[in-house]
């Protein structure tokens, strides 16, 4: 029954700490701070006082006792100027001139022969007690014996020694204990001692109190103003969060939380939330301008489909049949183009929705030999070139064998679209030209790098970081055709392959693109 009792005892202490762990963490950090500070503070306080009582009660007691020994010197002296060399060495009447000429206040003394008879008492109204266990000790020791006592309802410090036969007094070690003829007892009075140490102890922790409430104060003041950038962002979070919560208008992402002066870890935070700010702004406004983006990309081919479609369907009986065949070729061109879009705004929303989640291969991605993927697709865009019959050449810069791992669509993709970009902008608006595209491969270390240089109308800098935004289209570029998610498509399948995209130009002379894959 005893062992069911405890362990349900022991039980519900288990269910009730962490209870207390809950309520504790609902409180404030500013509490909680506050608490743990206060109680450092407390702990060091009384630490400081403790010592301090400890450290200022030894020096008392110190002057105590040299006190006592001085007025023992000063009264043995004087009382082997009173004996007599020959027994029974007391004298009838015994007087110590030093100690009744200069008596120290608080201060008693007494004297006793070996039969335990007061023969002196410098205040016969405080009689010391000498108890049977002090006198044997004293015997047994032939040093002096300290104890503490009462003397009139207040303690006091005794000092006992023990009184020889005069010309035993010099080496009184060597005397048996039956040669002691009396004993001197000097007391001091510990009133004025403890009623220093009490008035220490009050204004210690009269001291302590007020040290602990200016400090716990001013903590409490530093902790607001350092916790304040804290409580700022929590309101500055809720507010946007309510904010679009209401659906209310990107603009009020724009808010940021003020910085604290320094660089301390708050400042830390408070650029971190910002930076976030900044992150989660961008990307809503990216995601909005991308959605504004694809409505009008879509929304053109589908206007020429219905459109076509609508003219068909009211005046099919009317409209010749050439006229019919060209009105289906342009609709089904629209068709194919939207299907096209509708298969990269796919692709990138694949890539969005696995971005962030870990990769856990099955197998390793298959190898594929760089170099003779890019042989082939030049020869094709070359027939192809020869088919439209322009005059623009591609030419191979240098292509060392390179062996990459990854899917070998998905590269040939990417070679695809920087190759179709660099004919599109290096060709004139009526299909034609003279310029020239430049293909590379080489290696780099423990990287392949693809160059696909080319000598077309080049990007201006101010649209060179931005190429590879969605839909993003220079204003040399806007009358070309295209979507502008050729390199955003490109620059998803190259991070897909752990490789990187960069791109270089001039206005007016011509563009380079580099894409770095690791190898095989």
């Amino acid at each position: 029954m005893f062992l069911k009792n405890s362990a349900r005892r022991f039980g519900n202490s288990i269910r009730v700490t962490p209870f207390l762990f809950a309520r504790w963490s609902t409180h404030s950090l500013r509490l909680r701070l506050m608490f743990w500070y206060g109680s450092l503070l407390l702990l060091g306080l009384t630490c400081f006082a403790l010592l301090m009582l400890l450290l200022v009660s030894n020096v008392i007691n110190e002057n105590t006792q040299g006190a006592v020994d001085s007025v023992t010197h000063v009264a043995m002296n004087n009382l082997y100027r009173s004996l007599s060399p020959q027994t029974p060495y007391w004298p009838a009447s015994l007087k110590l001139d030093a100690l009744d000429n200069y008596r120290s206040p608080g201060m008693t003394v007494e004297v006793f022969n070996q039969h335990g008879t007061m023969l002196y008492s410098s205040d016969l109204r405080s009689a010391l007690d000498l108890d049977y266990t002090t006198w044997q000790r004293l015997t047994r020791s032939f040093k002096p014996t300290w104890y503490n006592t009462d003397v009139d309802g207040d303690q006091a410090l005794v000092e006992i020694s023990a009184i020889y036969p005069p010309q035993q007094q010099v080496h009184p070690s060597q005397s048996a204990s039956r040669d002691m003829i009396g004993i001197l007892l000097v007391a001091k009075s510990l009133h004025d001692v403890n009623t220093t140490l009490s008035s220490l102890q009050g204004l210690l922790v009269l001291t302590g109190a007020i040290i602990l409430v200016l400090f716990l104060g001013c903590g409490w003041a530093v902790m607001g103003y350092t916790l304040r950038p804290l409580s700022d962002l929590v309101k500055m979070a809720g507010s946007i969060a309510s904010d679009t919560a209401r659906g209310k208008r990107v603009s009020h992402l724009n808010r940021r939380v003020r910085r604290p002066e320094g660089g301390d870890e708050m400042s830390q935070v408070v650029d971190a939330f910002n930076e976030m700010l900044n992150s989660i702004e961008s990307s809503t406004a990216g995601q909005r301008r991308f959605i504004a983006d694809a409505s009008h990309e879509l929304r053109a081919p589908l206007t020429t489909i219905q459109g076509n479609l609508a003219f068909l369907i009211r005046y099919i009986d009317e409209i010749p049949p050439t006229e019919r065949r060209t009105m289906l070729a342009d609709a089904h061109g629209e068709t194919l183009r939207l299907a096209s879009l509708v298969d990269e705004l796919l692709l990138l929303a694949r890539a969005d929705a696995s971005m962030g989640q870990p990769v856990v291969p099955t197998q390793p991605a298959p190898i594929v030999e760089l170099d003779r993927a890019l042989l082939k697709l030049v020869r094709q865009m070359r027939r192809r070139l020869e088919i439209e019959g322009t005059t623009l050449k591609i030419e191979i810069g240098g292509i060392e064998p390179v062996r990459v791992r990854g899917d070998e669509e998905n590269i040939r993709r990417v070679m695809v679209i920087l190759l179709d970009n660099a004919i599109k902008y290096t060709r004139t608006e009526e299909g034609k030209g003279e310029g020239k595209i430049t293909v590379a491969l080489q290696r780099l270390g423990k990287q392949a790098v693809l160059r696909v240089s080319d000598t077309g109308i080049g990007i201006e800098s101010k649209d060179l970081p931005h190429i590879f935004e969605r839909f993003y289209r220079a204003d040399l570029a806007r009358s070309r055709e295209g979507t502008g998610l050729g390199l955003a498509i490109a620059q998803t399948l190259v991070e897909q392959l752990n490789g990187r995209i960069t791109a270089e130009s001039t206005p007016g002379e011509g563009s380079t693109f580099r894409v770095t894959l690791p190898l095989a």
